[in-house]
């Protein structure tokens, strides 16, 4: 398998919140805890640093797809501060939750195809 395939398999099983060496397990066991242990292969999925790329993944992708529509919103209707803030706080607040894991998944899926893991990021 190619680095660029093996990158692309870990990123498509993380996405998918799926144990990136058999994507088949589950990698969380609760919504942001990496399992462990993969419960089908047994691989140890807790090697892989996760700890602050997914937050600021999360946070750049979301604030590039919301800031657009909040502009928007404003030039073409110029509602009164406080239904801004009824829009977009809940909505932002929800899509970074649901978006978190995910993102996660990612960064866990890239570091097991790049070989990166909490040994070698020590060194």
């Amino acid at each position: 398998m190619t680095e660029k395939s093996k990158i692309g398999v870990g990123v498509r099983r993380g996405l998918g919140l799926r144990c990136p060496h058999c994507g088949e397990g589950r990698l969380f066991g609760r919504y942001l805890k990496v399992s462990d242990q993969c419960e089908v292969c047994g691989a140890d999925n807790t090697i892989y640093p996760c700890d602050d790329a997914p937050p600021y993944l999360t946070l750049f992708m979301v604030g590039h797809f919301i800031i657009p529509f909040m502009f928007w919103m404003d030039k073409a209707w110029e509602p009164a501060l406080w239904v801004m803030f009824a829009v977009w706080l809940p909505l932002i607040t929800v899509i970074t939750l649901v978006t978190l894991p995910y993102m996660k998944g990612l960064v866990v899926g890239f570091a097991w195809a790049t070989g990166v893991t909490r040994d070698s990021a020590r060194q």
